[in-house]
């Protein structure tokens, strides 16, 4: 895979604490030809994403300050003709055989339009917290509607990525998931069965700090796919949200909504 191009999409939120450990281990993925487009969705993020960037000359920054992450992908991607495309959140860090392996895959199968691996979650201090959820599932298109298996880590074809529809801002919490399901619509995709990919879990994390916006936009990616499927025509289709109450005492003094 050494004549092929990879575009490395990597949207910078905030103050982008570990930022500096996902590039390293873009630097040192064992596959050479990538290109980095960062991303940065604030101003205090482009400014930190040029000092990490530090004049390397596979990187630029992007300027995409104020845009929703959805459409700073999207603006990122078209700025790049490179032959495959994927995202790096700025949280995370890759093993140093990812982009291979999963080129690889994409070589070995010419009629997919993606591949993914699995991944381990971990904390902001970089302890293994356990493997992914739902990554060691088998893929099907008809299984992903209901179960997003497909990530973090994907490497597209660019041209797949294109006749998909590229990023979208109808479902802008659940972009990656809306991609995946019009994707799987009109290409393959493979599934490496392998950890590639550590994702880092804390309260700013999008899926944490934006946790009930991607549950809604994400039913709403499922409604549309559903539609498009004509599926809609044999089934009903509803929200279910598993939910919990909890109790505790309050701090001495503190107060109502202070909790321990």
């Amino acid at each position: 895979m050494s004549k092929s191009t990879l575009q490395v999409l990597v949207p910078v939120r905030g103050d982008a604490p570990h930022l500096v450990a996902a590039l390293h281990s873009l630097r040192a993925q064992t596959f050479s030809g990538w290109q980095a487009t960062l991303c940065p969705l604030d101003a205090n993020a482009r400014d930190i994403a040029m000092g990490a960037v530090d004049g390397d000359p596979r990187m630029r920054v992007t300027g995409t300050v104020d845009m929703a992450e959805a459409s700073a992908l999207a603006h990122g991607a078209h700025a790049d003709a490179s032959e495959f495309l994927c995202v790096l959140d700025s949280d995370d860090t890759l093993e140093p055989a990812a982009f291979a392996v999963l080129l690889d895959a994409l070589a070995a199968n010419p009629d997919a339009g993606m591949a993914y691996s699995r991944h381990v979650l971990i904390d902001a201090n970089g302890r293994v917290l356990g493997p992914g959820p739902l990554c060691e599932l088998p893929y099907s298109a008809d299984a992903l509607l209901l179960d997003f298996m497909t990530g973090p880590l994907r490497i597209l074809r660019r041209q797949a990525y294109r006749d998909a529809g590229g990023f979208a801002s109808a479902h802008a919490d659940a972009s990656d998931y809306d991609l995946c399901l019009r994707l799987s619509e009109i290409a393959g995709i493979v599934h490496v069965p392998q950890a590639l990919y550590w994702r880092r879990i804390h309260p700013q994390a999008p899926e944490i700090a934006r946790w009930a916006e991607g549950i809604e936009a994400r039913y709403g990616a499922f409604v549309d796919a559903v539609k498009r499927r004509g599926l809609d025509a044999q089934y009903d289709v509803a929200l279910h949200i598993d939910s919990w109450h909890i109790l505790q005492p309050l701090r001495a003094f503190g107060g109502v909504g202070n909790w321990g």
